[in-house]
This record gives C-alpha cells, structure tokens and sequence, in this order.
C-alpha cells in the first residue's frame, strides 16, 4: 500500500511540474505588447464605435465596443473589439486567412507555437512582427497570440472591395503601466504614461489581477465586493456567478437572455438590484443584475463583474501603473 501511495504522489508531482512547464512555456512563446503613445500633446485620443444586435428577438444597442484599427500587410480598414476582459490582445485566425490570396506574406507570418505537449499546441499559433494602428496610437508584437479557428472569414469579393473586416480583440495587456481614459458620450479613448490633470481628482484604489484585468470595490449596505472592470460584456451593469448573486439581490427573475461568450452559448438570468450601491463616489439604484450559471469569464476570487453599461454617460479612468481608478 505504501509503494503504491508513493508512486501515486510521485505520478502526481511530475504531473504538476510539467504542467507548470508547459504552462509557462506557453506564456514564453508570446511576446509582449509596446504600445506607441504619441507626445505631441498631453492626450491623444482614438475612436471607438459601438454595435448592436438582437438576442431573442429583442434589439439591444452599445452590445459591444469596436475599434477602427489598420495592421501592417492588409490594405482593408479593420475593426478589434475593444475588451478589458481579455487578458490578451488577439488575431482570428479565420478573417485574417481571408486575405492571405492578397497577400501570401501574411500566412508566412503564422507559425505554430512551440509548446511541450503537442496535444495542447494543436490550436495555438503565433503572428510575427504584428503591427496594429489605432488614431495616432501603434501597437506591436514580435509573436502575438493567432486564435485559431476564430472569427468570420470573408469572401475575396469583399476583401477586394475594401469592406471592413473584423479581425481580433484589443485586451488589457496593451495597458500594462499606463493609463486608460473611456469618454463614452464622445466615443472616444485614449492611452497616457500618467493622469492628465484634469482628471486626478477623487481617484480611487483598486486591484490589477495577476492577468492585468482590473477590479473595482462596490460598497453596498456596509459590504465591499470585488467587481472586475470588463467592456467587452458591454450589456451588463452587474453580472455574477449563482453562488454570488444573492450577495446583489434575491429579487424574482425578470429576464433572460442567450448569449455567446468565445463561442460557448449559454444563458442568463436578471434580477433587479433594489439596495443603492456605489463605485467610486457614484451612487446607482434599481440596477439590473444577471446571473451567469456556468461562472463562464468571470474570476473566482471576485464577488462580479460590471461591463459599460453604468458607466455610458461618465468618463472612465484606469492608471493600470498605480492601481487607481475614477469616475467623471
């Protein structure tokens, strides 16, 4: 019994360690993200547009935030979703495949990713020496994450015809040390090293996760919650997991809706938040709430998640750098 329990802990030890290897294997064949920021004046801003839809029928506005980008090696105008949420700035591997008959360097570009264990590396690829342009703002990346079998491929008519393709997702990491500022009634953002002037005032702490991702604090009824800040789930003031829920409300459910997140359908459910809460001085009341039951996105070690939704007549500013946030 005992040879087999120590063979059992021994199994399980080298298991562990060579998924740690593996796992920072897989971080190590990414690079990091520069982000160019003009020094002309003191902001630089950059547009942003919104999206609508209609989910069961019913026809919702601002669904998501996407960003007029152009990348090196495409002539067409492009758009990436613009989402705090993810932790990694993006390529679809499908759209961008659409214009490899254009431009057959851009395939010569995508490589597969050295991984450890093959199984694991089937669907993980890289781009080399990508270059993404936003309003006057230059990102790029030596290797950047290509998720593959994602996104829409386009016909070459379209390309041809210079339509607009959507082509990935900007994510928090191209933040990393600087500051965000989202000026939603003007549809507009911008990336600084510091807090301009006019907006230090009434900053408040926060957290920045282990994935960049940041968390705020709501104060509700002398309770503090760990909210994370994700515009990618545009819609939703409040969104928690069924364990967490309660914690915003226990009133009935008044609504439900089916959604696609990173191509998993499933559903949620509102509830209406009756207890006034606050997030950075700003006080809100009957906010809707939904309840995510498969927890799909949002962290464990947080009580919820909010999206854009209360925040689409303010100004919003993240110093990634100093961990600070405030409301304008």
């Amino acid at each position: 019994m005992k040879k087999r329990y120590k063979i059992l802990i021994a199994v399980i030890t080298v298991y562990i360690l060579f998924s740690l290897y593996a796992y920072y294997a897989y971080k190590s064949s990414l690079g990091d993200w520069k982000t160019e920021i003009p020094a002309e004046t003191e902001i630089n801003w950059a547009d942003f547009i919104w999206t609508n839809r209609t989910i069961n029928g019913k026809y919702f506005e601002r669904t998501a935030m996407f960003i007029p980008c152009k990348m090196e090696g495409i002539d067409n105008n492009l758009t990436f979703q613009f989402d705090t949420g993810s932790n990694r700035t993006m390529i679809y591997e499908n759209p961008l495949s659409s214009f490899y008959f254009q431009n057959e360097k851009l395939s010569e570009q995508v490589s597969q990713m050295k991984f450890p264990i093959n199984k694991l590396a089937s669907d993980k690829k890289v781009f080399k020496n990508a270059k993404i342009k936003f309003g006057d703002y230059t990102i790029s990346n030596e290797r950047a994450s290509v998720m593959t079998n994602l996104g829409r491929a386009t016909s070459e008519e379209s390309v041809i015809a210079g339509d607009t393709i959507h082509l990935g997702t900007i994510g928090a990491d191209i933040f990393k040390d600087k500051v965000l500022i989202i000026d939603y009634p003007n549809l507009k953002f911008a990336i600084t090293d510091e807090v301009p002037r006019r907006y230090k005032d009434g900053l408040i702490d926060i957290e920045i996760n282990s994935n960049g991702r940041p968390i705020l604090p709501l104060k509700m009824n002398s309770n503090e919650y760990k909210i994370i800040f994700d515009n990618g789930s545009s819609l939703f003031p409040i969104i928690a997991t069924s364990e967490n829920i309660n914690k915003f409300t226990t009133n009935p459910i008044i609504d439900s809706l089916e959604i696609n997140s990173w191509g998993k359908k499933h559903t949620v459910h509102s509830r209406i938040i009756t207890d006034t809460f606050e997030i950075a001085g700003r006080k809100f009341t009957n906010v809707e709430a939904y309840e995510n039951h498969t927890g799909y996105g949002i962290d464990e070690s947080t009580d919820g998640m909010t999206g854009n939704a209360l925040f689409w007549d303010s100004t919003i500013i993240i110093d990634f750098k100093n961990k600070k946030f405030g409301l304008k």
